[in-house]
C-alpha cells in the first residue's frame, strides 16, 4: 500500500472522512495539473511558474526552527499550508496535536504521497483541515472543543508553513484565520470560569430529583409516542411570530405542536392547546410564561422541563397539576446515575433546540419551524408583541450586535452574539439528522443553513393530510419503583462525596506545599523543582482519573487552569527555572480557583444527603 493509499484510509477511519471522500473522487476524476512533484520532493506551481522551495531541506529546517522557537512548551501548533508534508512529520513529536490548513487538493494529495501520517492521522495528533470544506465551522468546533484543546486555546497562532505560501496564499490564510478565531470565541464563550450557571443548574439538579421521580419517565413518553405521526411545528417566540397565528390556530389538529415557554401564553391566549410545551431556563422569570391558565384546557399537554430549570418553576407547574416530566439531558455527569428512564435527551442551551431534539427524538419526519427569527425585526423588537418579559428584552442585555444574512438570502438582518451561538449549534443538529426534514417558515429574522425554506402556509397545505391522533398519558412510576430509584441515587451522592473530600483534601495539601515553596527565600535546586512539577502532573492525573472533574460541571474551572497556565507559556521563558516558578504561581492561583468551586459543588450536594 502506498502512502498516499495509507493516509487516505486513515482519514476515511473517522478523522476526516469528507477530505478522504474528497481525495477518492479527484484521484478518479481528474489529476494534478496546476502543482507536480519533482525527484528532490520540491513541489512546481505551473500557474506562477515558480518552485515551492528555493532549498528544500534548507527551507523546511528553517521554518521548523522558527516555529518551534515561537511556540515553546505549546501543546498544539496551527499550521496555514501542508507543502510536501516533511516539515509537518518534522514536528510530529514536539506537539499532542497539528493542526494543518489546505486550500488546494492538489497539494493534500502530493504531500499525503511522501510522507506516512498514516498513524498520526489516525490518532487524531495530525488533523488535515480542508479549507474549502463546506461544514468547516462545524469541524473547527468540535476539535477546539476537545478535552484536551480547549484550555489552551488562547495559545492560538497561525504560521505559514514556507516562503511560498506566503507570497501566494496570504488572502487565503488571513480568512481562514478568521474562521477559525470566530470558532475559538465560540467554545470560549461557553466556558465560564467562575462556573455561576453550571453551579446554578447543578444545585437545580439536585433539588430536582425527588420531584423528577414524581414525574412521567421521560423514556416511557418516547417508547409510547414514538413513529406516531410525522408532521409537528416548534413554535419559537421570536417577533415573526405574531402572523403565523392564524394559520396555526387553523391547521393545529394536522400537526403536533412544539411550543417553547415564552411562546405558551400567545398561543393559549389564542385557543391553541400544544401537545408539549418546554422548559429549561435556571431562572424563576418563566413563572411569568404559565400565569392565570386553566388547567381543565391542558389535559393533553405535556409539560417537559429540563432537570437544570429553576426549582420555583418546576413546583409552579407540579402544585398547577398538569402532566409533567423532569427530563435529563445527556451531559456526562447525568448519565453516570444510570437512571435511563429519565434520560436522556440533548436540551442545549436554549428551549428551542430541546424542542428540536424531542422531535427528533419521537422520529418526526417533517419538522416546520416558525417564530425562530434569531434577530431583531424592524422596529428593534427580540419577541411577539405580548411577550411575558417584553418584547425587545433582549435589547436590555448588552449583548454585541451585529448584521448576518437574512431569511430568504437577500438583505442582512441585526442580530446578537447570543442568537449567533445557537443558531450555529442548531445548524449542526440539523446538518447531522438527514433523516429528517426540517422547513424554516419564520419568513423573517436569519437564515439558518441545512433548513428548508418554505413559507408556513405551504408547509400546513403539503402537510395537513390527516388530523394527528389523540394519545394516552404515560402512567408515573409506581410508588415502590421510585422510592427504589431514589435509594439509588442517594447511594450514588454519598458515594460522590466521599471522593469530593478526598479530592479537596489533596488539593488544599498541594496548595499548601505551592504556598510554602513560592514564599520561601531560598535558591531551591531545579532537580527540587522538577519534582514538585511532577506532583502536579500526577494530581492533573489524578483529576483526569474521576468522573466527577471531567462531568461538565467545572469544565469552565477547567479552562481556567489552562488558561492560567497559557499565560505562562506564553512569556517563551528559556530558563528552566525561572519558568517552572512562574508555572508553581499560576497553579496556586488556580487552585483557589478549584477548591473554592469543588467545596461550592460539596455544599450542594451535602444539602441533599
Amino acid at each position: 500500500m502506498t502512502h498516499l493509499e495509507k493516509n487516505i484510509q486513515a482519514l476515511a477511519s473517522g478523522t476526516n472522512e469528507p477530505l478522504a471522500k474528497k481525495l477518492v473522487e479527484f484521484l478518479q476524476n481528474s489529476k494534478c495539473t496546476r502543482f507536480y512533484l519533482d525527484e528532490n520532493l520540491n513541489i512546481f506551481d505551473q500557474k506562477n511558474q515558480v518552485f515551492m522551495y528555493n532549498y528544500v531541506e534548507q527551507e523546511i529546517a528553517y521554518f521548523q526552527n522558527a516555529i518551534l522557537e515561537k511556540t515553546l512548551r505549546y501543546p498544539f501548533v496551527c499550521i496555514y499550508g501542508i507543502g510536501n508534508a516533511l516539515l509537518i512529520k518534522n514536528l510530529v513529536s514536539f506537539y499532542k496535536h497539528i493542526f494543518v490548513f489546505e486550500s488546494e487538493i492538489e497539494l493534500f494529495i502530493l504531500a499525503l504521497s511522501v510522507a506516512d501520517l498514516s498513524e498520526e492521522l489516525s490518532s487524531g495528533k495530525v488533523y488535515l483541515i480542508d479549507t474549502f470544506e463546506e461544514k468547516i465551522n462545524i469541524q473547527l468546533s468540535i476539535l477546539f472543543d476537545q478535552k484536551d484543546m480547549f484550555e489552551y486555546l488562547n495559545l492560538y497562532e497561525m504560521f505559514m508553513s514556507n516562503a511560498f505560501y506566503e507570497k501566494y496564499f496570504m488572502d487565503e490564510m488571513n480568512r481562514i484565520d478568521g474562521i477559525v478565531y470566530d470558532n475559538i470565541n465560540l467554545v470560549i464563550r461557553n466556558l465560564e470560569p467562575d462556573c455561576k450557571i453550571s453551579l446554578i443548574c447543578y444545585e437545580n439538579f439536585i433539588n430536582n430529583i425527588p420531584l423528577m421521580i414524581k414525574g412521567i419517565p421521560f423514556q416511557r413518553i418516547i417508547s409510547e409516542r414514538k413513529a406516531k405521526f410525522e408532521n409537528c411545528i416548534v413554535v419559537c417566540a421570536g417577533p415573526s411570530l405574531e402572523k403565523q397565528i392564524a394559520l396555526l390556530k387553523k391547521y393545529q389538529e394536522n400537526f403536533v405542536i412544539f411550543c417553547v415557554d415564552g411562546a405558551f401564553s400567545l398561543l393559549y391566549k389564542n385557543d391553541i392547546i400544544p401537545d408539549y410545551v418546554l422548559n429549561l431556563d435556571y431562572t424563576e422569570l418563566p413563572l411569568k410564561f404559565f400565569e392565570n391558565i386553566q388547567i381543565e384546557k391542558l389535559k393533553s399537554t405535556l409539560f417537559l422541563l429540563a432537570i437544570g430549570t429553576n426549582q420555583k418553576v418546576v413546583l409552579d407547574i407540579v402544585d398547577k397539576d398538569v402532566y409533567f416530566s423532569l427530563v435529563l439531558s445527556d451531559h456526562r455527569f447525568l448519565k453516570q446515575f444510570s437512571i435511563k428512564d429519565f434520560g436522556y435527551l440533548d436540551v442545549g442551551t436554549h428551549v428551542g433546540h430541546m424542542c428540536y431534539t424531542l422531535a427528533i427524538a419521537l422520529e418526526f419526519k417533517n419538522i416546520v419551524i416558525i417564530g425562530q427569527d434569531l434577530a431583531y425585526n424592524q422596529e428593534g423588537n427580540s419577541h411577539f408583541k405580548d411577550f411575558a418579559l417584553g418584547k425587545n428584552i433582549d435589547t436590555t442585555l448588552k449583548i454585541p450586535n451585529f448584521e448576518t444574512l437574512a431569511y430568504g438570502g437577500k438583505g442582512k438582518v441585526l442580530t446578537h452574539l447570543a442568537w449567533n451561538d445557537y443558531r450555529k449549534k442548531i445548524e449542526y443538529l440539523f446538518l447531522h439528522n438527514p433523516q429528517v426534514n426540517f422547513y424554516n417558515s419564520t419568513e423573517g429574522g436569519a437564515r439558518i443553513a441545512f433548513a428548508k425554506e418554505l413559507s408556513f402556509e405551504e408547509c400546513c397545505i403539503r402537510f395537513a393530510q390527516q388530523k394527528k391522533q389523540v394519545l394516552d398519558i404515560p402512567k408515573p412510576l409506581t410508588q415502590n419503583r421510585s422510592d427504589k430509584v431514589l435509594n439509588k441515587v442517594l447511594q450514588r451522592f454519598n458515594s460522590d462525596l466521599k471522593q469530593i473530600h478526598q479530592v479537596l483534601e489533596d488539593a488544599k495539601a498541594l496548595h499548601n506545599a505551592l504556598e510554602t515553596i513560592l514564599s520561601s527565600e531560598k535558591n531551591l535546586p531545579l532537580e527540587f523543582l522538577a519534582n514538585v512539577y511532577k506532583n502536579i502532573e500526577n494530581f492533573d492525573f489524578l483529576l483526569e482519573q474521576i468522573p466527577l472533574i471531567d462531568d461538565g460541571v467545572l469544565r469552565g474551572v477547567l479552562f481556567a487552569r489552562g488558561n492560567l497556565l497559557s499565560e505562562v507559556i506564553a512569556k517563551k521563558t528559556n530558563d528552566e527555572q525561572e519558568y517552572l516558578l512562574l508555572f508553581f504561581k499560576a497553579y496556586r492561583e488556580w487552585l483557589n480557583l478549584f477548591i473554592e468551586k469543588f467545596s461550592k459543588r460539596e455544599a450542594i450536594l451535602s444539602a441533599l444527603v
